[in-house]
């Protein structure tokens, strides 16, 4: 055969660059069977290739795993490969004669064999693309060396790219040349020719990662272990999220369920414990569902072809709500996923999960907290009227109640009486001093200068009020009077409402209850008992109606201690009228002052003798006599000085008690305040008016204060320190001193803890009116009014600024209500019909029978045609199950048949196994080109992705996304026309199920 001639007829072309290239020490054998060829062929009854122009090839719409290559259709001969090629002496016009019928032109959309080789060396893949081209540029008259007898076998052609093919004449038709040659194709060795319609196998698909048959499919059923524990936590975010919203806002209290008394309660340690542990559970849990759903979102998305894809600034979405701080440190693709919505609901999840347990801590963890106000009625234990003196006696605690009978509790009130009184006195002189340190110091009115302070129970500090401070004018009563005339009145509060506050009938959590560290607050409306101290100037001629020396008759005896003071005998009290109702003594100029005289049914005092400076003397009677009077003399100025001491209760006054664990107790009166609304004149205007009546019960024990505190040290000059105290305070103009006290205030300081010690247990009425001796045994509640704010632990908010953790705990629960949504509705699968195959797609052994006897051992087991499916949208009832069998899947070909949607979820590509998995049997793309190293970032983040699936292969990929994904579903592409070389499960075993996820829109 003449070489030159057979060039001339017949042009060889190297196979596509799409093929795979291969290498091995048969290539030098083939090339010598090639040139063998040439001098004499044996004839063979096997089709041939003809040559394709570059230009074919460069068009080609479909691509190797190593980059964008065309690819070209080849022809088949309708001789058989043996024949012997047309000689030089032979007309080049007339057709040879051929042993086969001619086949028709076959679609574009096609599929290739490819090397089924594992391995396959991309450094060979330019050179060959080189040959190859530098081939199909040589024009007719390069002669391609021909084949010998025989060609390489089908499984190896598609590797030996280099291996010259026998020429074709230019009326062969073409069809895909791994029908040809690669009858029994492996599943991992399919590829896509197609143009990138979504119902068609996709493209760019080569051996290596065909290579991977996926064992399952990408649906998971909806009772799966997944979607089951999903619900679970969904549902248990959603309710507790929603719980903690609630509470937040209604901010309940819990009383004694939180505190550390007796019973079943918890403790405030405890109860925060548990509920951090909840808000914790809740961010987890919460944390684990939206990650979860956003996978859900973006996969599917990445499925549905009327989507435009995912990106990978959207699958690094997961890590904000997971790594928050990666948005600090990954933020390349926070501008191109934050702008989106489904962005945006996930950096307001990230600062909810960010944020949430301190949202809890702040505004649903339990704390101690103060209640509004509350008027309510408290009740308190009374058991004696007030300044009961058996009562108080009877109720001073002394272990020598069995040794000394009759005066052991005198005793124990006296010693009280007298430690009480001068630490009141020395706390009140202590104050003073300051003040007199300050020169700059100007008159104050009396409301405002200090006034007496007493413990009770050494734990609570009682401070009390100056009161009637109208009737301590000095310059009014000066006026009135012509004489000094200093009157005072200091309330003191109800000591009766400490123990009413601290009684369990009335169900106020103490502070021990609260870890020692709780409080309340008490405004009672309840009497106050006052003290009244007047003290007034008065000559020694004045006085001699009531200084028995200076008496006709009267016995008396000089004192001696060096002067000539006289004192009447021990026995002058007896020569004192008794008193009756005749009988009110001798007549003074200070009747009316003090409320002397028949006209008022009182007596005045008597004394036994004129004090000596710095001393004092008293008197007390029991008849027609209801205050403590006391007779002093102050050394720079010549007058005495007549003080009486009297005490009752006012209704003027209410009393506050606050408590507190770490500072104590503290009991103030309130009085003479018109905006109170506690005071008790207020609560009982009647009984009030029964009030400022002087008790008589209180004379006698200031009789024995007085006794106490020995302030009647004057009939023996004793000289005592508190009468020197007390004198020097004596008042010699009608003014108070800035600076110092007066002698009146002193006095009622130094008396208050017996208006307190009269109180205790007594009755919170002006008034007694119960039976019996003033008395009662086992006691009687008593009810008042009283405005009440306590603490205790509730859900709340302790500053005005947490509020800004409302949207924390809102946001939180309405994510979490839109996750249960989507985990229950939204993960349903679109039903579909799938159509009866058309006939213009029916396979290439019914199409073309001319050809089915030629091809049927080649085609029997695989068909070459697509087949057209028509996508209807079906309104059945949705399943709960799938059947992944191929055969039931497939087993009804005829007429139309309906795939129902099933609920449940699908595998998670944005989770970084399945990424991972799906990415390394993936394609490579130009779209990442050079993030090998460095990892993706800039624009490449925003490359949108789709997730293919190659049918025939059972294989799942990324592409691509191309366009904006708005395609119609109907009249497309099958699954894959070259799914169809793979045998009767031409639409894959799992095909189903992606036609289901890409033919449903995709949320967000």
């Amino acid at each position: 055969m003449d070489s030159e001639s057979f060039q001339h007829g017949y042009n060889a072309f190297l196979l596509p660059s799409t093929f795979s290239p291969w290498v091995s020490n048969e290539s030098a054998d083939l090339a010598d069977a090639n040139n063998r060829s040439r001098a004499g062929m044996v004839h063979r009854e096997e089709p041939a290739i003809s040559p394709v122009s570059a230009h074919s090839i460069a068009d080609s719409d479909t691509s190797s795993f190593y980059g964008e290559r065309p690819a070209s259709p080849v022809s088949i001969l309708s001789q058989p490969l043996g024949v012997t090629p047309p000689s030089p002496r032979q007309d080049p016009s007339t057709p040879p004669a051929y042993a086969t019928p001619q086949i028709g032109r076959l679609s574009s959309r096609s599929i290739r064999s490819i090397s089924s080789f594992e391995t396959v060396d991309p450094r060979l893949s330019s050179q060959t693309e080189r040959r190859s081209s530098d081939t199909s540029t040589l024009g007719p008259s390069y002669s391609a060396p021909s084949s010998e007898g025989t060609i390489p076998p089908a499984s190896n052609i598609d590797a030996k790219r280099n291996t010259v093919i026998m020429p074709t004449p230019p009326e062969a038709q073409f069809i895909p040349l791994s029908a040809m040659y690669n009858p029994n194709p492996s599943p991992r060795s399919m590829v896509s020719e197609d143009d990138g319609e979504v119902n068609n196998v996709f493209p760019r698909c080569s051996q290596v990662h065909l290579g991977c048959h996926s064992r399952r499919d990408v649906y998971i059923k909806r009772w799966s272990w997944l979607y089951v524990t999903l619900i679970i936590l969904s549902i248990y975010s959603t309710g507790l999220s929603g719980l903690w919203l609630v509470v937040s806002i209604y901010q309940p209290q819990y009383g004694r369920g939180i505190s550390t008394g007796n019973g079943w309660q918890l403790s405030p340690s405890t109860a925060t414990l548990l509920a951090t542990l909840a808000a914790r559970t809740i961010e987890l849990s919460f944390v684990t569902v939206f990650v979860a759903v956003l996978g859900q979102v973006l996969t599917r998305r990445a499925f549905s072809r009327f989507s435009r894809g995912v990106t990978l600034a959207e699958m690094t979405m997961r890590n904000w709500v997971i790594q928050p701080g990666s948005l600090l440190t990954h933020w390349e693709g926070l501008p191109h996923a934050a702008t989106t919505l489904l962005g945006a609901l996930t950096l307001i999840a990230t600062i909810c999960s960010l944020f949430y347990t301190t949202a809890s801590d702040a505004m649903v963890s339990p704390k101690l907290i103060h209640q509004d106000w509350a008027m309510r009625d408290l009740r308190g234990l009374v058991k004696a009227s007030y300044a009961n003196p058996q009562y108080v006696e009877g109720n001073c605690q002394t272990p020598l109640t069995s040794i000394d009978t009759n005066h052991s509790a005198e005793s124990c009130v006296n010693v009280l009486f007298s430690g009480q009184s001068y630490h009141s006195l020395g706390a009140f002189l202590n104050e003073w001093d300051g003040i007199h340190r300050n020169i700059s110091s100007v008159e104050t009115p009396l409301s405002k200068r200090p006034n007496a302070t007493h413990n009770l129970f050494d734990n609570t500090t009682m401070v009390s009020s100056w009161i009637d401070t109208d009737s301590s004018n000095m310059m009014a009563n000066f006026a009135t009077y012509e004489r000094i005339v200093n009157n005072v009145t200091l309330a003191m509060p109800h000591p009766g409402v400490y123990a009413a506050a601290t009684d369990p009938i009335n169900g106020i959590l103490q502070p021990s209850e609260l870890l020692g560290i709780g409080e309340y607050s008490v405004r009672a409306s309840v009497v106050s008992p006052a003290v009244n101290v007047m003290c007034a100037n008065m000559d020694p001629t004045e006085l001699e109606p009531l200084v028995y020396t200076t008496w006709p008759n009267a016995k008396n005896h000089n004192l001696g201690f060096g002067n000539n003071q006289t004192v009447g005998e021990s026995t002058w009290l007896n020569e004192v009228p008794l008193a009756s109702e005749t009988e009110w003594l001798n007549r003074t100029v200070v009747d009316d002052l003090f409320k002397w005289g028949e006209k008022y049914g009182r007596r005045p005092p008597v004394f036994q003798l004129y004090p000596g400076d710095y001393n004092m003397v008293t008197y007390a009677t029991k008849e027609y006599v209801d205050a403590l009077y006391i007779l002093a003399k102050a050394p720079n100025i010549t007058d005495y000085t007549l003080c009486q001491l009297q005490s009752w209760v006012t209704g003027n006054c209410s009393t506050s008690f606050d408590l507190s664990g770490t500072s104590g107790g503290h009991m103030e009166a309130n009085c003479e305040d018109t905006n109170d609304i506690n005071t008790y004149m207020k609560a009982e205007p009647e009984l009030a008016l029964d009030a400022l009546v002087p008790s008589k019960d209180w004379r006698n024990m200031a009789a024995q204060w007085g006794l106490a505190i020995d302030l009647n040290g004057g009939t023996e000059n004793s000289n005592a320190s508190n009468a020197r105290i007390l004198t020097n305070l004596i008042l010699d103009v009608p003014k108070l001193d800035p600076r110092l006290p007066s002698m009146a205030e002193a006095l009622a300081v130094l008396v208050a803890n017996t208006v307190v010690t009269g109180a205790l247990d007594s009755t919170f009425k002006p008034v007694w009116t119960y039976d019996a001796n003033d008395s009662l045994a086992t006691g009687v509640y008593e009810t008042f009014r009283a405005q009440v704010r306590t603490q205790q632990y509730a859900s709340a908010h302790t500053a005005a600024w947490q509020v800004i953790f409302y949207p924390i705990l809102g946001l939180t629960f309405v994510l979490n209500v839109l996750c249960l949504l989507y985990l229950v509705s939204g993960t349903a699968l679109t039903s579909f019909s799938v159509g009866k195959s058309s006939p213009s797609s029916l396979p290439l052994t019914q199409s073309t029978p001319k050809l089915k006897h030629h091809f049927s051992s080649t085609t029997a087991r695989f068909s070459l045609a697509s087949k057209t499916h028509t996508l209807v949208q079906d309104t059945s009832p949705e399943s709960d199950s799938e059947n992944d069998d191929p055969k039931i899947n497939n087993s009804n070909n005829q007429g139309n048949r309906t795939r129902k949607a099933a609920k449940g979820l699908v595998t998670d590509y944005t989770e970084p196994q399945n990424l991972f998995a799906l990415a390394v049997n993936s394609p490579s793309s130009r779209a990442l080109a050079g993030s090998c190293g460095h990892g993706p970032d800039g624009a490449a983040l925003a490359v949108p992705w789709r997730v293919g699936y190659a049918a025939g292969a059972n294989h799942y990929f990324f592409q691509e996304a191309r366009g904006n994904g708005n395609g119609n579903a109907n009249n497309r592409q099958a699954v894959g026309s070259g799914a169809d070389l793979l045998g009767e499960d031409d639409d894959g075993r799992y095909a189903q199920s992606y036609k289901r996820l890409s033919s449903r829109r995709a949320w967000l």
